[in-house]
């Protein structure tokens, strides 16, 4: 009789716990498809008040000299600001947006330069990110003045290996115009995923302190957690007006 009142016992308290963690997962899809719900809505009403916008604009800098080499200007452009606000499940930014003009004597020459440039400039923002994690860290003293250091040494170091191995970054925006006689300027908007980004950073990073006796790697790693990369990136990383 004892044995039956305590594995009784035991699949009431299973039951319960199976209810408890049903109801939690219930209201988390239930949290998750109103935050899903209310950011289709505001994608949507972005969707239209850009249409307007991007016809605006496209007037304003074709009256200018600016051309494009194929996609119209306000189709680019509505596509550059909707990447620039859009978000993941999560509320996170989805891309990392960056724009960039460079004036050289070809096409082809530009577009390399400014390609070569927003790579740069999404691994800068990605280090400001990492670094300021650092600092954070430091400030609540959750890692050592020595550690600090080191991390900060490894931050600097990864900049240009990450605009290296960044691979292909999108391009929402090209437009060009004639500049002083030959030379032709370029003005893009490339777009990189904000995840893999920050991904890439951390494993540059991690890869850069292996052999660095002075970093706890259970604090760097804990330091590093996706989490905090992607919440320290809505502080960090500035919204890109494309213009």
């Amino acid at each position: 009789m004892k044995k039956l009142t305590k594995i009784l016992g035991i699949i009431l308290m299973v039951t319960l716990a199976f209810n408890l963690n049903a109801q939690t997962t219930k209201q988390e899809q239930k949290e998750n498809k109103a935050q899903q719900k209310q950011q289709k809505e505001v994608k949507s009403d972005l969707y239209k008040r850009s249409g307007k916008d991007a016809q605006k604009e496209a007037k304003r800098l074709q009256k200018e000299g600016w051309k494009t080499m194929g996609i119209p200007i306000e189709k680019q452009l509505e596509d550059a600001w909707m990447k620039q606000y859009e978000k993941d499940p999560s509320g996170y930014p989805r891309y990392i947006v960056v724009t960039n003009q460079a004036v050289a004597n070809t096409i082809s020459a530009c577009q390399m330069q400014l390609e070569n440039l927003a790579k740069v400039r999404i691994a800068g923002m990605i280090q400001t990110n990492v670094a300021s994690l650092a600092d954070l860290s430091l400030a609540n003293e959750e890692i050592s003045q020595k550690e600090a250091a080191s991390i900060t040494k490894a931050i600097e170091n990864s900049k240009n290996i990450v605009a290296q191995k960044l691979g292909r970054v999108v391009k929402v925006l090209e437009i060009y115009r004639q500049k002083g006689g030959d030379n032709v300027e370029m003005r893009i908007a490339m777009v990189y995923d904000m995840k893999a980004a920050l991904q890439l950073a951390k494993q540059v990073i991690i890869e850069e302190l292996k052999n660095d006796l002075e970093v706890n790697k259970a604090q760097l790693e804990k330091m590093m957690g996706m989490d905090n990369l992607m919440e320290n990136s809505k502080k960090i990383i500035p919204d890109e007006i494309v213009e």
